[in-house]
């Protein structure tokens, strides 16, 4: 295929309509066992006239309905969820909690990144305060907990760039100088165990069980404001209409429900029902696995993290400190056409084949192979999610003009398009939109780059989308 064919393909397919989420996805081993008291709720009797409709019920629906709940003691709030509540990308990830502020400077310069990497980071020490504030039968099932990350390099040049890339952050950020230490060759192989790459980059992160986390908190809102939160799992809303009055009519499966606000929160799916997203908002498709420990592995019961990189793409790997099985996703790169046939992908019914095939093997293959440092023995589980990435890499976040609507009214809010990094965006990022729907004065902060205008909108496009990513994968 020539450049001009490749590229012209990729942008066609961003543009398009996301559609719903398919019906029957494969089965994630984070959602095993399914969540009895909320993953396929339906309530007998259905409102027919709610405040705030959220739409999606992942890590920033759950957000925006605890800080809507907790800020006003009169909003009748009310979640909408495809499929099973938290079965998108929140109940398919790697299960990290990990931002990398020295990449975000590398790319985005240090202006742009001067609000983005403490507000990344204080999402992870969000999270951590969140879950001391949890039942201590909800903290041992979701396991939110701080880990030693290791950045590992296969190739020299890329612990190269990276090494560059920490001196820049050293410089432009002073206050988290040192919040991390560059590894050579040697102490990876005799401190590490790590055989087969060229260097690393060890600093702190967490990790968690994030469906568990998030089904937890879903079930003691509904115990704590029961009579004024409600969830709806398996009801895809199949269209809204702006009324008259400046409200709205949200149709769904089961029925119209009419609101005064709703708040998109389906990430990759949003631009579905946000047809001027099409194209600066679009689906990616992940492959994750769980796969089986060793007794090397066991060792390390649950407290580190990696991320294995390559000339194009990396590996994201933590371990569950109940089972002790590992849970490694990636291999974009890996996938066909060098992962372009990811990009624009919502079919999570199926794995991506040559993805799950490197998986597989990456462990062992960066550690070693031999059974003194092998980390793995096998994928015992495999499944696909979809993320939501944006044309600029930045999340859209805040109130949706009628450019990215095409409807009437100022009611419609949004919070998507995390980049593949939810985890260290999505709650925080939840917080500023409840908080901004109240009429907060001063809302939780988010950096200035992820708010939604339709000036932002009218310099993102899928020509831009569809040039990073066939940079990114090799492809130019």
């Amino acid at each position: 295929m020539s450049n001009e064919s490749r590229f012209a393909s990729l942008r066609d397919r961003l543009n398009k309509d996301p559609g719903l989420p398919v019906s029957n996805p494969t089965i994630s081993y984070w959602q095993q066992p399914p969540a009895k008291a909320v993953a396929t709720l339906q309530p007998s009797s259905l409102p027919n006239e709610t405040d705030i409709v959220i739409i999606g019920s992942g890590i920033t629906g759950c957000s925006i309905a605890k800080h809507l709940l907790e800020n006003d003691s009169n909003t009748r709030v009310t979640v909408l969820e495809a499929r099973n509540i938290c079965s998108g990308a929140t109940g398919r990830n790697g299960g990290n909690i990990k931002a990398v502020p020295e990449h975000t400077v590398a790319e985005l310069g240090k202006e742009k990144a001067r609000d983005i990497v403490p507000f990344t980071l204080a999402n992870l020490e969000a999270l951590i305060k969140l879950n001391d504030g949890l039942s201590h039968e909800l903290q041992k099932a979701g396991e939110v907990r701080l880990v030693e990350t290791m950045n590992v390099f296969t190739t020299q040049a890329g612990f190269d760039e990276f090494s560059a890339a920490v001196r820049e952050f050293d410089d432009g950020f002073p206050d988290f100088r040192g919040r991390g230490r560059l590894i050579q060759r040697e102490e990876l192989k005799s401190k590490h165990g790590i055989h087969n790459a060229a260097g690393g980059y060890i600093a702190s992160a967490g990790a968690a069980w994030p469906y568990r986390l998030i089904t937890g908190i879903f079930s003691d809102l509904l115990q704590q404001y029961h009579d004024r939160f409600s969830i709806e799992a398996q009801t895809p809303v199949e269209s809204i209409e702006a009324n008259d009055d400046d409200s709205y009519t949200v149709h769904r499966t089961r029925g119209s429900i009419k609101t005064e606000t709703i708040i998109h929160a389906t990430n990759g799916h949003a631009a579905h029902l946000l047809p001027g997203l099409r194209g600066p908002l679009f689906p990616v498709r992940g492959q994750m696995t769980t796969q089986t420990p060793t007794a090397v592995s066991e060792k390390c019961a649950g407290m580190k993290s990696w991320s294995l990189t390559y000339d194009h793409g990396f590996d994201y790997v933590i371990q569950s400190p109940s089972t002790n099985e590992i849970f490694a996703g990636g291999g974009l790169g890996q996938a066909y056409e060098r992962g372009l046939a990811e990009i624009g992908n919502t079919d999570d019914s199926v794995n991506s084949v040559l993805a799950l095939a490197h998986l597989g093997g990456a462990m062992n293959a960066v550690f070693g192979i031999e059974e003194a440092v092998a980390m793995a023995s096998g994928v015992k589980a495999a499944w696909t999610g979809v993320m939501g990435f944006t044309s600029d890499g930045l999340p859209l976040v805040g109130r949706l003009p009628q450019e990215a609507t095409q409807r009437s009214g100022k009611g419609e809010w949004v919070s998507a398009g995390f980049n593949g990094y939810g985890m260290v965006n999505a709650w925080l990022c939840g917080k500023h939109v409840a908080e901004s729907v109240l009429g907060k004065e001063s809302p939780e902060f988010v950096p200035e780059a992820y708010k939604m205008s339709a000036e932002r909108l009218t310099g993102m496009s899928a020509d831009d989308g569809a040039r990073y990513w066939i940079s990114t994968l090799g492809l130019d």
